[in-house]
């Protein structure tokens, strides 16, 4: 589906800038495909240039600049189709520019955006399971658009302290993310009720889900907001300083055994080559 794959790269990168406090402005890509010759990989292409400008339309991010780039294949197969999208915004004021680490124990860990994990087209489908198909997680452009903005204007108001988009390999590597970049000793312990099987709760991925932190005494505020935006949010857990990532009874790793295996893994790969 490169239509719908094209449209959630310029979401999630607009995504993520939202979540460093920025308003997103414009996008530059890189697009990579195969032989345009043959009809398949040229479908594939012009369904993702199709999607990328359907969701830059609705962003209001112009395409700035860009370039193609064809023919990359071997004898039996064409690469993936992979649109690179380069996302720009502005941050008008430098004090809100948000983080994704976790900052103080006590915090409330909340999802902008309801968890509707998805293991199609996952990492974890494809590291686990060796199989890269989908279908792919779908995504509603409306509700996108109220997430980042409901973000946005909690940024604004001072009421978040972190941010950190729901991506690659779902909500576990999401928090375990946030846990290895703060300080010394910081943890999380996350109680979820949730309808979604074990794997697609831990390594499920989904469109339009930021997860955020606060202190307590603004998680009224937020909610309020949220309802006046129509934006549906839930409380999944707290910051604590156990240097643990804990998530409901099915994970409780030490922060000290998750940092080497992130911060650690390409050159292990590449000393054994």
């Amino acid at each position: 589906n490169p239509r719908l794959g094209a449209k959630i790269a310029v979401a999630e990168a607009a995504r993520n800038v939202v979540c460093g406090g920025g308003e997103p402005l414009a996008i530059t890509n890189c697009l990579n495909f195969g032989n345009p010759n043959d009809p398949q990989v040229y479908w594939q292409f012009k369904e993702a240039v199709t999607g990328m400008g359907e969701m830059c339309r609705q962003l209001n991010t112009p395409v700035t600049g860009g370039n193609v780039s064809f023919y990359n294949e071997t004898v039996d197969s064409a690469v993936y189709p992979t649109p690179v999208i380069g996302m720009v915004g502005v941050l008008d004021n430098i004090d809100q520019c948000t983080s994704s680490e976790f900052k103080d124990a006590g915090d409330f860990i909340v999802t902008l955006g309801a968890l509707n994990g998805c293991v199609g087209g996952s990492e974890y489908l494809k590291i686990e399971h060796g199989k890269i198909e989908g279908p792919i997680p779908p995504l509603n452009e409306e509700l996108e658009m109220g997430v980042q903005e409901l973000c946005l204007e909690a940024i604004k108001k001072g009421i978040i302290k972190s941010a950190h988009d729901l991506s690659d390999g779902g909500l576990s590597v999401n928090i375990a993310e946030s846990i290895i970049n703060a300080r010394p000793g910081i943890g999380a312990k996350l109680d979820i009720d949730r309808k979604l099987r074990d794997d697609e709760l831990l390594f499920g991925e989904c469109q339009s889900v930021i997860i955020v932190t606060l202190d307590e005494d603004q998680l009224y505020e937020l909610i309020l907001l949220a309802q006046g935006m129509d934006v549906h949010t839930q409380t999944i857990g707290r910051v604590n300083n156990s240097g643990r990532l804990v998530i409901n009874d099915l994970i409780d790793v030490a922060r000290n055994e998750i940092e080497p295996v992130y911060q650690n893994t390409l050159g292990k790969i590449l000393s054994n080559l």
